[in-house]
């Protein structure tokens, strides 16, 4: 190698003893599909080379072409009677094709460049021209060169600047030439003519039976709009295909125009966008730096990507609600390992034993993997577009966004409640490679959960969900799927599913003592239950008292992270609190708990789940089971006393019928009656004593 690198460096060390030292010379052609070539043309004088180069020609030629890096071609190495030509050439057939054979020659030579070419040749109604743009030069494609006469010393380091002294550019698209800076060493052409936007707003609404309702508007400044009218409305209304309608409004010193659909599906809504843009949907956009998490939520959106949560015992109801809304965050971002490489649903009940998310039992995931192409929009000389990107707060989204920098940011938004759609991110550039994860939450207009805890502390639940608007009939086989699977070898027990109307009412049952309930809802959902616990001082079914402190925190957020319209939960027969006022633990924004009758009882309109923090009483009992079996044996022992009296009266009965039947036949043999007059005559009498007549 050391040997090559003389060659090379003989070969350009004239350079730095002529006046102009080595020229440059860069022809980058291509058409509008960017197929076409890049030329690099290195010229030095005959004279310099008889002066300074010691070997021939061909050997020189020889050692270039072992030098050259692959994606960097010699096309030719020529003298004539006054110079010597060494041409290089970079063939591509599209743009992506020619930043990576540029990114391979930049690594190749331990550059730290990475490409950007930015191409724009707009004939919109907000720009129009040719834009384009390179970060690297032609000296940098050649560093090759350069870098092997330094590194060995054949040169001085006086004479470096003289190795590329002179740089000259023409750009060709199409065959037209365009203007640039005649000192200009990297390409960097602007003749486009600009009208500016304010923004592009997408809005994508992702409805509970997995449609979307997507709008686009774009903001156009009055003075635009006033400036272009008939080129604007024209170009405007080639935005609108067979999928979805626009239409124009003013606000706020704009005019906006609004393509919007309702209840598509993920292929209609792709297809709606790609009308818009004007530019089939391509994913694949490079990734250069790290992810960051997104900054443009507020904690007023209730949603914030983010939360920051208190550390002080004082602040630790609202500590409770911070943490869940965080921990929502991150189940958002949790079901986002499933790469998708089309827009399409997961409901699919193949993906329930690898995709089962148990925290989200209830819940539906659907993908959007979407490109979104805005150069038709670009309207300044930034070649970028003012994105805004909202979604409907009812869900939880999570995944990450690529703009056409390179430039990955990490994007999430936990499901809260309002009626208006919510910013997910913003940027500027000329595209955005989508990914994101939307994890539907399912409405619930009523839940009721019922405890009872037996005298021995074993503790039954009786829950009744009802969810509205929610579920499909497509989709009950999958929830029963994915329940099944759960609940597997547990004591949880779930109804029969069906729809009544559009309402699904779930019933699920279990039953078990602390650390059974404990671990069958912790393995079913993947909730922590570390601060349940149960205390009962006085055991079994034959006290007469019992105190009893409980702590459940069993979690509604299994069912929705959203909010609950009627929400009860009550234990059953946990008799009074232990004074009058009594102290009870918990959190329940939008309920009201107190003690009723011998209930524990939290009720509530408009609760949402995820603020529901875990009861916890002391109370006492009286344990009326003991007075039940009492009850019951007494009315056992009359029960039986009467049987006993009942079969007495029977037998007595029946004596009394038997004695009956001997007397009449003793009669019989003891007395005669007269023929004559039936008078009763002593047996064996001949003669009656009544007539006189004879007893025969």
């Amino acid at each position: 190698m050391k040997n090559k690198l003389k060659y090379l460096i003989c070969l350009l060390a004239f350079v730095f003893l002529s006046a102009c030292g080595g020229v440059v010379k860069t022809d980058m052609s291509f058409d509008d599909s960017f197929s076409g070539s890049r030329i690099i043309t290195y010229t030095i004088s005959n004279a310099d080379y008889t002066s300074y180069v010691q070997k021939d020609l061909a050997t020189v030629e020889a050692t270039l072409k072992s030098l050259c890096p692959p994606d960097i071609e010699i096309t030719s190495v020529n003298q004539d009677n006054s110079n010597i030509v060494a041409v290089f050439t970079i063939n591509f057939t599209s743009k992506d094709e020619y930043e990576e054979k540029i990114g391979n020659i930049l690594k190749a030579v331990g550059s730290d460049i990475v490409p950007k070419v930015t191409f724009l040749r707009s004939d919109t109604a907000f720009a129009k021209g040719v834009a384009y743009q390179e970060n690297f030069g032609s000296d940098d494609l050649l560093k090759w060169m350069s870098d092997g006469i330094m590194k060995n010393n054949y040169i001085t380091s006086s004479y470096e600047t003289y190795i590329f002294s002179s740089d000259y550019i023409s750009l060709h698209i199409n065959g037209d030439e365009y203007a640039k800076d005649s000192e200009m060493s990297i390409i960097d052409v602007n003749s486009a003519k600009y009208l500016p936007l304010d923004s592009v707003d997408f809005n994508t609404t992702v409805n509970k039976d997995s449609t979307i309702d997507r709008s686009i508007a774009v903001n156009i400044p009055d003075s635009t709009y006033n400036q272009a009218k008939d080129d604007i409305e024209q170009f405007m209304s080639k935005r609108v295909g067979n999928i979805g309608s626009g239409s124009w409004a003013q606000k706020d010193g704009l005019h906006i125009f609004t393509v919007e659909g309702k209840g598509l599906s993920l292929d209609e809504c792709k297809q709606m966008t790609e009308t818009f843009t004007g530019k089939k949907e391509v994913s694949g956009l490079p990734v250069e730096k790290e992810s960051t998490v997104a900054d443009s939520t507020s904690e007023s959106d209730s949603t914030a990507q983010t939360e920051s949560t208190s550390e002080t015992e004082s602040k630790k109801e609202e500590s409770k609600k911070e943490e869940s809304k965080k921990d929502k965050s991150e189940k958002a971002d949790e079901s986002t390992d499933t790469s998708e490489t089309d827009v399409k649903s997961s409901e699919s009940a193949d993906d329930i034993d690898d995709n089962l998310d148990r925290k989200h039992l209830f819940s539906k995931n659907v993908f959007l993997n979407e490109n979104l192409n805005l150069e038709e929009y670009i309207s300044n000389s930034d070649n970028a577009v003012r994105l805004n990107y909202y979604v409907n707060p009812q869900n939880n989204y999570g995944g990450d966004v690529v703009d056409a920098s390179g430039t990955e940011q990490d994007i999430a938004l936990a499901s809260g409640s309002g009626d208006s759609n919510e910013l997910l991110f913003t940027g500027n550039s000329s595209a955005f490679d989508i990914s994101l994860d939307v994890n539907i939450v399912p409405t619930v207009s009523k839940y009721k959960h019922i405890v009872k805890i037996s005298p021995t502390g074993k503790i039954k639940r009786d829950i009744t969900v009802v969810f509205k608007d929610s579920f499909t009939d497509a989709d009950i086989k999958t929830l029963e799927e994915n329940l099944k699977k759960a609940f597997a070898d547990t004591k949880i027990k779930v109804g029969k599913l069906a729809l009544k109307g559009k309402d699904l009412a779930v019933k699920i049952t279990s039953s078990g003592s602390l650390d059974e309930d404990i671990k069958m809802w912790q393995t079913a959902t993947e909730y922590s239950r570390i601060n349940s616990d149960l205390q009962i001082d006085k055991k079994g079914y034959f006290a007469s008292k019992q105190k009893l402190s409980f702590i459940d925190d069993f979690t509604p957020e299994i069912f929705t992270l959203g909010t609950i319209d009627s929400y009860e939960y009550i234990v059953k027969g946990v008799g009074k609190p232990l004074a009058k006022g009594d102290y009870f633990g918990g959190s329940f924004d939008n309920a009201e708990a107190k003690f009723k009758g011998n209930d524990f009882v939290v009720k509530g309109n408009n609760v949402a789940a995820s603020y529901i923090s875990f009861p916890e009483f002391t109370s006492v009992r009286t344990n009326y089971y003991i007075y039940i079996v009492f009850v019951v044996a007494a009315l056992v022992l009359i029960l039986i006393f009467i049987i006993v009296i009942i079969v007495l009266i029977k037998k007595s009965k029946k004596n009394k019928a038997q004695t009956g039947e001997g007397g009449q036949a003793g009669i019989s043999e003891t007395s005669a009656f007269c023929p004559h007059c039936g008078a009763k005559n002593k047996a064996g009498a001949k003669f009656c004593s009544s007539c006189g007549k004879e007893i025969t």
